[in-house]
Formats: C-alpha cells, sequence, structure tokens
C-alpha cells in the first residue's frame, strides 16, 4: 500500500553524526517556534461569522490545536496515527518484522501518510460542514485544502526534525509541551485586547492582567471587575488559572512515587544499586488514546449531524446521536446522547442537567484509559518480560531471587503500575474537565509528565557529551545540568 507513495512523501535525512548538545537543543526550540508562529488566521475564509461553530472546542487544548488557524486540527492526526498504527502492529493486526529496516521504514511512511490522509479528510469535513462558511467556491476549497493539508505536512517535518535525532524526545509530544506552556503563559499574562461585545469593549486575554485592568475600567465596579475576573466564561479567568496550577502540582506530586527494586550484579561482586519502577509507567500516553478516542467520536458525529442531517432536530439521525445547540453564539454543544461523552461546561450545571454525564464519561475515560496502559504496557517494549531480557543482557538480577523468577517478580510490580497511574492521571483530567477546564485539566497532565521525561532524556545527553555547553556556560551553570 506504501510503496507507491514513497517517491513522493518528503522526509528528514537521519543525521551522519552524532548532533552535538547544543544543537540538539536549538533544533527543538526552532521547531516549536515554528510551530507556533504557523497559527496564523487562515486566508479565504469569510470574515462573516457562520452558523456552525467548534464542535470540538473541549478537545483542542490537548492536541495544541487553534481554530481558524493554520494549525486547525493541530497535531491530533500525528499523535492519532502513531498510537493507533503502533498499537495494530503490537496486536499483530498489521504484520510488521521490525528487525527488517525495509520494513521499519514502510511502517514510518505509512504512519506518515497515513496522518497526512487524516489532514486530507478532517479539512474536508469542515469545509462541507459549513463550518468556514456557506457557498465556498472552488478557489476557497483548493485554497483551504492547500493552507490546512500543507500546515499538516510542515507540522509532520518538524516532528521528524526531532524524531530523527535532531532533537530531543518525541516530536510531536514536545512540541506539544511547548505549545501548551506557551498558552498557560497566555491565559495568564497575556495582554491582547479581545473584543467582548457589540458596544466595542474589550478585555485582556490572561487572566491575571485582566484582574488589573478591571480594577481601575470604567465600565465595570470595583467588586464587578474582581468577580468577572474570576468568573468569566469566554475567555480565561482566575479559576481556572488556579486550578490547571493545582492540576500540574497534583501531576508533579504523582511524578514522585515509585517503587525501588533491589538489584546487584552477577558479574561483579559487591556492585548493589535499586532499580526504580515509577507509579506513572506509561506516562501520559493512556490520557492522549482517551482523547484520541473521544474526539474521534465527535468527529464521526459531527459528519453525521451537520454534514448529513444538517443539524436539523426532526431528523432521524439526530433523533438517535442528538444534534447541536449554539450557546451564548459562542459553542456548539451536543445534545442527548451524544452530550453523555461531552464534560459540562461547569460543575453545578452538570451535576441539575447532566447527572447521567458523571457516570458514562468518567467510565468511558477511565475503561480506555486502563486498558491502553495495560496493552501499551506490554507490547511497548516495557514489560516485565522485556525488562527481565534487559536485565540478562546487562548482567543484572533482582537480589533475594533467582534470575528464573525476574519476570514473575516484575509481572507483580509492573502492570499495577501501569494501570494505576492511567487511572490516577484520567481521574485528574475527569475532575478537571467537570470543573470547566474545557480540555486544560488534560493539556497540563501531559505537559507535565512530558516536561519530566524531556528533562531527563536532556540531563542524560549533557553527562554523554562530558558536561560541555557553551549555552550551558552562557546560562551560568556549572558542572551540573
Amino acid at each position: 500500500m506504501v510503496k507507491p507513495f514513497l517517491p513522493l512523501l518528503p522526509e528528514v535525512e537521519a543525521p551522519y553524526e552524532n548532533v552535538p548538545f547544543d544543537d540538539k537543543i536549538v533544533y527543538t526550540i526552532i521547531a516549536a517556534l515554528i510551530y507556533i508562529f504557523g497559527q496564523v488566521p487562515l486566508a479565504g475564509v469569510s470574515k462573516e461569522e457562520s452558523g456552525v461553530k467548534d464542535p470540538i472546542y473541549f478537545l483542542r487544548g490537548v492536541f495544541a490545536a487553534e481554530p481558524k488557524t493554520l494549525m486547525e486540527f493541530g497535531i491530533f492526526p500525528l499523535v492519532c496515527s502513531g498510537l493507533m498504527v503502533q498499537l495494530c502492529a503490537a496486536m499483530r493486526i498489521i504484520k510488521v518484522n521490525f528487525k527488517l529496516q525495509h520494513d521499519r521504514e514502510l511502517f514510518q511512511s505509512f504512519t506518515k501518510l497515513f496522518a497526512i490522509l487524516q489532514y486530507f479528510v478532517l479539512t474536508n469535513i469542515f469545509i462541507w460542514s459549513g463550518y468556514y462558511g456557506y457557498d465556498l467556491s472552488l478557489v476557497q476549497i483548493g485554497l483551504l485544502n492547500v493552507q490546512l493539508v500543507g500546515a499538516g505536512l510542515v507540522a509532520i517535518l518538524l516532528s521528524e526534525v526531532i524524531d530523527k535525532g535532531f532533537g530531543f524526545h518525541s516530536g510531536v509530544m514536545t512540541i506539544n509541551t511547548v505549545v501548551i506552556a506557551t498558552n498557560l503563559v497566555s491565559d495568564t499574562l497575556g495582554v491582547a485586547q479581545i473584543k467582548v461585545d457589540n458596544e466595542g469593549n474589550t478585555e485582556a486575554r490572561g487572566s491575571l492582567i485582566n484582574l488589573l485592568q478591571s480594577l481601575r475600567s470604567q465600565n465595570k465596579t470595583f467588586l464587578g471587575g474582581i468577580v468577572n475576573s474570576f468568573n468569566r466564561d469566554y475567555l480565561p479567568n482566575l479559576n481556572t488559572t488556579f486550578l490547571v496550577l493545582a492540576i500540574g502540582a497534583t501531576v508533579c506530586f504523582l511524578q514522585c512515587f515509585r517503587v525501588e527494586l533491589p538489584i546487584r550484579s552477577t558479574k561483579a561482586r559487591g556492585l548493589n544499586n535499586v532499580y526504580p519502577i515509577r507509579l506513572l509507567h506509561t506516562g501520559a500516553l493512556p490520557v492522549a488514546f482517551s482523547y484520541i478516542l473521544l474526539t474521534i467520536i465527535h468527529l464521526l458525529a459531527f459528519v453525521l449531524i451537520q454534514c448529513v442531517a444538517k443539524n436539523d432536530p426532526s431528523s432521524v439521525i439526530c433523533r438517535i446521536f442528538g444534534h447541536y445547540e449554539n450557546v451564548n453564539n459562542l459553542l456548539y454543544v451536543p445534545t442527548f446522547p451524544l452530550s453523555l461523552l461531552t464534560p459540562p461546561r461547569s460543575l453545578f450545571a452538570g451535576l441539575l442537567k447532566q447527572p447521567l454525564t458523571f457516570l458514562v464519561y468518567t467510565s468511558f475515560m477511565l475503561v480506555s484509559g486502563i486498558w491502553f496502559s495495560y496493552k501499551w504496557q506490554a507490547v511497548s517494549g516495557s514489560s516485565a518480560r522485556d525488562l527481565a531480557m534487559q536485565f540478562k543482557e546487562q548482567g543484572i538480577t533482582l537480589m533475594g531471587h533467582r534470575e528464573q523468577n525476574i519476570a514473575k517478580e516484575l509481572g507483580k510490580v509492573i502492570p499495577v503500575a501501569s494501570t494505576t497511574g492511567a487511572a490516577l492521571l484520567t481521574l485528574v483530567c475527569i475532575t478537571g474537565e467537570f470543573l470547566g477546564l474545557k480540555g486544560k485539566a488534560a493539556a497540563m497532565v501531559i505537559g507535565v509528565t512530558t516536561t519530566f521525561s524531556l528533562l531527563e532524556l536532556i540531563s542524560a545527553d549533557y553527562q554523554q557529551s562530558g558536561s560541555q555547553s557553551a549555552l550551558a556556560q552562557v546560562l551560568g551553570a556549572s558542572g551540573r545540568f
């Protein structure tokens, strides 16, 4: 399937030699900055407001997607294709021999081609739904396809630059983490003035800056300005800022939990140490997988409800799946039963109007996250059996246990850590969603866990380079990083 497209797919060449530490830092930062600066408004889109609002507004923060910009779909196609294709290969749905270089190259090309196809399909779904306006000309349709698919291809290549060894960690997750951190700063300290009503009044995007401006605003009372800074729903407020920071602190706290298994060398006497098994053994991948499934479900429902049934409540499709309601001309909120997989806009509204959502949404997120974590640790090379083989190759064994029983002893810890960590992170995300964070909770969970992994890789690479770094000297760092 992939071979005919190989000459057409652009590819980043792997470096011929090891990339210096400083160069990796520069490549990583520049790749993330290019992605951030790529969030510019789309050309060819009518300035008139369309009646079709964003159906995935509460999922965008997880995948660094900015509506009505070149990064309309963010890194969702990249994360979806990467996780789904690897999971299919691990479960033998797709037959791949990773020991053969030819198969590995075809596998990577298939993942890339699948991501490009997703960008194309999603672009045309949003075009034909009326999201960019009705009665678009062929020129406008072609221009939108070129922009969105082209931007997706650029995002794929930026990720590939980091993946091929020019940067650190996974390119997709690194870019996503930088965007999440940038959005957090913007939501807190953003000074951009945004029009909030038909009278021309503006407010700062940043919640803290808005508080300072509200205290001296002539359009609001002193108390009214403070209340608005904490409760406004159309822009970031101080409540969401404090909740996001609290979630970040919670994830940092969970990162500290681990089980330290005593190990010893079988080749030299007296060499004893401990091997840590972390509670968050699979990181935030289970959370990302759950949100991928959630996004796919909502996109498929959007196709049926908006593109096929034209959002007509009297149609058979809308009676089965529900329809969309335009709330305050800002949100496109689905009705029952699709609303069961949509987090409520606030905890109070959810308790009164959507009590069943708490059960269904929580169950879906927990079951999908725990299932993925169990499968992923078993097929990604981090299972008890894989770790036991690594111990044997490195001449390491668990103290007090025979070498034949290492896999059995590790099997008592690793699956439990994977599923428990996934459940805890999912519960943190669910709590944030029910408090009205609209995807920011999951974004913070993914951002913090990826940051820890990235810092570990940077520290290890820094030590391997002999602690020689011009950037570290410029920043005033000594022999430690």
